[in-house]
């Protein structure tokens, strides 16, 4: 009985601490259960493998239940989308299990449960719930009669130890996978002397470059053709997952009009005259429409506009924030100002018992008995924690005084039939002073008759402008701005900055619209978070596996590839033997020798740009030799080798190896995120998911 009284006392500590020590455990990838496959409803294909629509909303459900349990506010469409990918990525891996023949077996998962070296979220579980051991936790939660407890009383922890159990197998069982592929990708005795080859030998190099971009763009045109053919060369570059749709979006906030503001700052006003009355802000919340918030603290963590301000000020006072703009206001109150402790370090003992054994305990412990010495003694009934620091500015009245008039040694911070808890104060730290301030906040909002103008003035511009051509070329004309964006089925939000900054929430079901529609055609108004108001207009629909060479991210591209090519040829024609040593290139080109250290290596150099290959050459260069005129992508290089110089720092074979591991080998290939990403190309995914809006 004694333990499912501490894990009823620990519950919200114990989930948090469980979650974070399965994090840490084994690998960095969370993966939950797996859904079922079957039915007809299908919210995914993986292979030949169904996701279940029931199953995915109940695996939906279940986040949404843990974001509200953590406060966390998250858009539900991205929520969605964000359980389709992990349980695709779960049916990946279950698909490649099965196939290498993967499992964790009885045994194994014994000895991580309950074994002589228990995973360590075990053993935080078992410590949380106060058992010794979790072989001693797991023999309570099996066979309760043994501690005269009821089956039912150990149902919700046995739950618990059932879903950890199948959390840490799922974990092995990819950390299973990971060693397999690490094992597939080890360095033999050239991998390493390659390694430390291309890491001995430095070059010194001097070179001059003319870039392309000091040339006119409008001498080097670019036709439809040569686009054309320079997509047919990347074209794996344009390959896509899922069918891409090509949409323009105009958002526009629903902000107040400069009518609500005015009418913001009346209560605003209003709400400053009467927090000004009285000692604290009774008056101020019968108004009813702002917002108040009161914390204690010390000075250091007032708000910084403020805290010189309150620092000597006597209770009562007000101050009022003009820095905050016209749409928001914000006041503050000195509600209290007092000194008292701050930090303490405690030594507590629970004892549970009645309270002749409560009085025999704290007599003992006075006496000098230890912890250790009482816990073993009295098995199960007496458990605490020694010379812990706590603060207790915000504690209750009572409680401070308790602690504040203790004397040596151990005393009764509170008692009850069935058990206490005894308390010592070891040390104390300085009092402080603590401040209570009143923070009280005021938004302008947008009323009705703004909300109801920005609709009617959108509609009465969709009204005009009924095609995707019509809705791009007159936005600006009209004042909005119209957003063009490539959307897959996958989407959650729009928005540029998609999953964080710059999307716009609850605008699913204006992509649900663009999957559901005609080339051309213009969206009603959508307005799901009364945020802002969403239309859309349909550009285009590349509906065949690949993106075509004239779409705009593409096409400029594309169209920078070739001029740049055309230009690289031009200037290679230019200089080809026009100079006999580099400086002689230099003044051809007007430009600067410049000087780069290469190493094979290494990726590049910010001095040469982005050009594959020219590293490589850099780094074959003989010395003294003068290289050139070379076309690059970005510009031609003129180059020679001034120096070599060889290290002579002669690293080990386990140095040699890590570097392995980490350019080429097992970090590159056998973590999580690379795994699924090879996965899921291996397999075809089809996602269904926008089927269901």
């Amino acid at each position: 009985m004694a333990t499912l009284e501490k894990i009823r006392q620990r519950k919200k500590i114990l989930a948090i601490v469980i979650g974070a020590a399965l994090l840490a455990f084994i690998i960095e990838v969370g993966i939950e259960a797996i859904g079922r496959s079957g039915g007809n409803s299908a919210a995914a294909k993986v292979g030949n493998e169904k996701i279940d629509i029931m199953a995915f909303q109940r695996r939906v459900e279940q986040e949404a239940a843990n974001d509200q349990q953590n406060n966390q506010q998250t858009d539900p469409a991205l929520r969605q989308q964000q359980v389709l990918d992990e349980m695709i990525n779960e049916k990946l891996l279950e698909q490649e299990y099965e196939k290498l023949g993967i499992f964790v077996s009885d045994k194994e998962i014994s000895e991580l449960m309950i074994g002589k070296n228990p995973a360590p979220p075990v053993v935080q579980f078992a410590q949380q719930v106060g058992a010794k051991s979790p072989a001693e936790l797991y023999d309570f939660i099996m066979n309760p009669g043994k501690q005269g407890v009821q089956e039912s009383q150990v149902a919700e922890l046995r739950n618990e130890w059932n879903k950890l159990k199948d959390d840490i197998t799922k974990r092995y069982r990819f950390a299973k996978l990971q060693n397999l592929m690490a094992g597939c990708i080890q360095p033999n005795d050239l991998d390493l002397a390659q390694i430390q080859n291309d890491e001995s030998m430095t070059n010194v190099i001097t070179f001059a470059k003319k870039d392309y971009a000091s040339l006119p763009d409008d001498k080097y045109p670019v036709s439809d053709e040569e686009l054309k053919a320079e997509w047919e060369k990347l074209k794996p570059m344009f390959k896509t997952e899922e069918e891409t749709r090509v949409i323009h979006y105009i958002a526009v906030n629903i902000d107040p009009s400069q009518e609500d503001i005015v009418a913001a700052k009346k209560i605003a006003d209003a709400a400053y005259i009467a927090l000004q009355k009285g000692r604290g802000v009774d008056s101020v919340r019968l108004l009813g429409t702002v917002q108040i918030d009161t914390a204690k603290m010390v000075q250091k963590d007032m708000p910084a506009k403020v805290r010189d301000f309150f620092a000597n000020a006597t209770v009562g006072t007000t101050r009022r924030d003009t820095t905050t703009g016209e749409t928001r206001h914000v006041m503050y109150k000195l509600i209290n100002k007092e000194v008292s402790l701050d930090s303490v370090e405690l030594s507590y003992v629970i004892a549970q018992g009645d309270a002749k054994f409560q009085k025999s305990i704290l007599d003992q412990l006075n006496a000098g008995k230890s912890l250790d010495e009482l816990k073993k003694a009295n098995a199960q009934k007496v458990d605490g924690k020694l010379k812990e620091w706590q603060r207790i500015f915000n504690a209750p009245d009572s409680m401070r005084a308790k602690i504040a008039n203790a004397g040596e040694g151990y005393f009764v911070y509170n008692s009850g039939e069935q058990g206490a808890t005894l308390m010592k104060v070891e040390s104390k730290k300085a009092a402080k002073t603590f401040y209570t301030l009143a923070t009280i906040s005021y938004d302008a909002y947008a009323s009705t008759k703004t909300s109801d103008g920005l609709r009617d003035k959108l509609q009465d511009f969709l009204n005009k402008n009924k095609t995707a051509k019509a809705f791009e070329e007159n936005a600006a004309k009209a004042g909005y701005n119209a957003v063009e964006m490539m959307i897959s089925p996958s989407t959650a939000q729009l928005g540029l900055g998609m999953y964080g900054q710059g999307a716009i929430k609850d605008s699913r079901k204006a992509i649900k619209w663009a999957f559901d529609n005609k080339k051309d055609m213009v969206s009603p108004i959508f307005s799901d978070n009364n945020d802002v108001l969403v239309a859309v207009a349909l550009d285009d629909i590349y509906a065949d596996g690949y993106l075509p060479y004239n779409f705009t991210q593409g096409k400029e591209m594309l169209t920078k590839r070739v001029r740049n090519s055309k230009k690289g040829d031009a200037l290679m024609k230019q200089y080809q033997g026009k100079a006999k040593d580099l400086n002689g290139y230099a003044a051809a080109m007007g430009s600067q020798i410049d000087t780069v250290n290469i190493v094979f290596a290494a990726n590049g150099d910010p001095k040469l740009g982005s050009e594959p290959g020219l590293i490589g050459r850099m780094a074959a260069a003989k010395q003294g030799s003068l290289q050139g005129p070379w076309k690059g992508e970005n510009a031609v290089f003129v180059y020679q080798v001034v120096k070599q110089e060889k290290s002579n720092y002669n690293p080990s074979k386990e140095e040699l190896k890590s570097r392995y591991a980490q350019s080429r080998g097992n970090q590159v290939f056998a973590n999580g995120r690379t795994i699924y990403n090879i996965l899921s190309k291996a397999t075809k995914v089809k996602k269904r998911l926008i089927d269901f809006y």
